[in-house]
């Protein structure tokens, strides 16, 4: 359920905040299109520590100077972002322009944009991204969770995935975690929802998720959640045809090691399953026809369905 703003008036009152709507545009998380003087803004909640919102703003507002299509904090009187109960918060210019349809063309933009993204050095980068550490407890928890959602007849075709959770910490995680490959500012949230279209192409409208980490891994979280939580777009994952045509356009910008190509498989793998499983928990959504459509294509992906060639 989106969130009142009646739950964040010191919010507003400290940005000066006008004509705020009465609930959140976004269902899973706090974000309010409003004035702030003459100006339209987004204020929206961002990473939880002062030193962490501080990079995201940094290197979005590089990103900007670079001539990069994504938003950064307006100047405002006040410090922006700024800590308010507890909580930090940001405003972002509010964007007009079209939401992703799968019309022709947008699918390879969207991946020119990623890839200036990777490619644009910036003098202060996102937080540094955080490893996990599974122990044989957290294991069988998200094995449970797993069972739990994906009933029959769908839970037979996602043993996969089963073995996938079972095998990370041994042979998923080590080669990429260890395997010096290039690191970037990286979106981790890269997806439709996320973009908004414009005459000249699409702009990244929530940065809020980027770390510091490896290229090919937030490459293939785009590629495998570029659909999710968008009603506009289909109920399933990229189709091998629709990779290649954001592929295509990531590429222009950005060649993929030779370490890169050769630990792919396993970058696919590390993203099914950290954030695909993750999405497929908890989710919230398996009564919602496109979004059940979704998460079963994604509970079904194996790395063959994004080849690099």
């Amino acid at each position: 359920m989106p969130q009142e703003s009646t739950e964040h008036q010191r919010v507003f009152e400290y940005f000066g905040a006008e004509d705020v709507p009465e609930t959140s545009c976004y269902a899973w998380a706090p974000v309010y299109p409003c004035r702030v003087g003459d100006a339209r803004v987004v204020i929206k909640r961002t990473r939880s520590r002062s030193e962490t919102a501080a990079a995201v703003a940094g290197w979005t507002t590089g990103l900007r100077e670079a001539g990069v299509a994504t938003v950064a904090p307006v100047t405002l009187p006040v410090a922006n972002p700024a800590k308010v109960d507890d909580e930090y918060w940001v405003v972002y210019p509010f964007l007009d322009g079209e939401v992703y349809s799968g019309e022709a063309g947008q699918i390879a933009a969207a991946g020119r944009l990623l890839g200036r993204i990777h490619a644009t050095e910036t003098a202060v980068t996102p937080p540094p991204f955080e490893w996990p550490d599974h122990g044989e407890e957290s294991v069988e928890e998200d094995r449970e969770g797993i069972a739990k959602v994906l009933t029959e007849p769908v839970a037979a075709a996602v043993e996969p995935l089963s073995r996938l959770v079972t095998e990370f910490m041994s042979r998923v995680l080590p080669p990429i975690r260890d395997g010096r490959l290039p690191h970037v500012g990286a979106v981790m949230d890269y997806k439709a929802n996320n973009l908004i279209y414009r005459t000249d192409g699409p702009v990244l409208v929530d940065p809020d998720n980027a770390d510091w980490a490896p290229r090919i891994l937030d490459l293939a979280l785009a590629a495998m959640q570029f659909h999710i939580e968008h009603s506009a777009a289909p109920g399933r994952m990229f189709t091998q045809a629709e990779w290649r045509e954001f592929y295509a356009g990531y590429c222009e910008h950005v060649e993929l090691t030779e370490a890169e190509c050769r630990l792919w498989p396993l970058a696919v793998e590390y993203m099914l399953s950290e954030y695909g499983l993750w999405s497929l928990i908890e989710s919230d959504e398996w009564d919602e026809p496109r979004e059940r459509a979704f998460m079963i294509d994604l509970a079904q992906a194996t790395a063959q369905r994004f080849p690099l060639s």
